[in-house]
């Protein structure tokens, strides 16, 4: 019982971190779109993360022979990941960043919750409708929606913001279903690949190599992606999909706007202001409602 607390502890903590990095994930996209399109952005950071993620398959001592047992959940959650990764791209480098990086997240854990009563016939709680409510508001107060002018918030940019977040809730759900089928880290590994192969079709016809053109600047923000954000985060997350349901996972998703703040403060040297601290406390507090025993 102590080593399944103490499992589950870390669980927690390592899926905190993931959040951390995903929040650091919206600005290195946004610099990234300043370079290239979403194509070819999308082929090289799953490229370098299937190159990260092979020495993480040798030290778990996981096979690469392809899962057969699995193989209609690693072609959907593939699917989905390229998918989300074009609306992610494509809505950072058109759209508003900011905005987007909010709205993403927490439309997110909404829609999941959305889909687990429809699709997987899960009773919907009282405590998880409040929990969903106050991480749609904290982020409407993060975002300062009244100062937003209204057009902005439905220009292409932000629909594809909106795609991305539907299309996550995809990829949580699969996943959530997949653990009795298949072990996580080849799991992960092999959604990578596939998603790998349908982004390298998405981008035939785009000059895929004037990357090797760019400055270190890129390449930084590109590795942080893949390393940090797509290895690491989304292994971590897929794995608290499978341990904690994709409802409960899906919910630590609200505090990535919050991880984005800070680093605006830490880094840019933003003003922490009434709503932004208000919309946190909101967030983060729809995180532990819906996560409440």
């Amino acid at each position: 019982m102590e080593n399944r607390f103490i499992s589950h502890y870390k669980l927690q903590i390592f899926l905190i971190l993931a959040m951390v990095v995903w929040g650091l994930s919206w600005t290195n996209a946004k610099i990234l779109g300043d370079y290239t399109s979403p194509q070819i952005s999308m082929v090289w950071r799953f490229i370098l993360a299937i190159l990260l993620f092979i020495p993480v398959m040798h030290w778990t001592d996981h096979s690469f022979k392809f899962p057969r047992n699995g193989i209609k959940y690693v072609l959907a959650n593939g699917f989905f990941i390229t998918i989300y990764n074009y609306f992610y791209f494509r809505g950072t480098q058109v759209g508003l960043a900011g905005a987007g990086g909010v709205l993403v997240t927490t439309l997110n854990p909404i829609i999941t919750i959305f889909f687990t009563v429809i699709i997987l016939k899960d009773t919907l709680k009282s405590k998880d409708m409040i929990g969903s409510i106050f991480g749609f508001l904290g982020g409407i107060f993060i975002i300062k929606i009244w100062m937003v002018n209204y057009s902005d918030l439905v220009q292409n940019g932000n629909i594809h913001f909106l795609l991305a977040a539907i299309s996550w809730a995809f990829v949580t759900l699969i996943t959530s279903t997949a653990k009795e089928k298949i072990h996580y880290i080849p799991y992960s590994f092999w959604s990578i690949v596939l998603a790998g192969i349908f982004s390298a079709i998405l981008s035939i016809g785009e000059p895929i190599f004037t990357v090797f053109n760019y400055g270190w600047n890129f390449w930084l923000n590109l590795f942080l992606l893949s390393g940090g954000a797509m290895v690491f985060g989304t292994t971590i997350y897929f794995l608290a999909a499978i341990r904690l349901g994709s409802r409960r996972a899906s919910a630590y998703i609200f505090t990535v706007p919050v991880t984005a703040m800070g680093f605006s403060v830490i880094i840019l040297g933003e003003q922490l202001d009434w709503s932004t601290t208000l919309g946190s406390i909101l967030a983060v507090s729809g995180v532990y409602l819906i996560n409440k025993s």
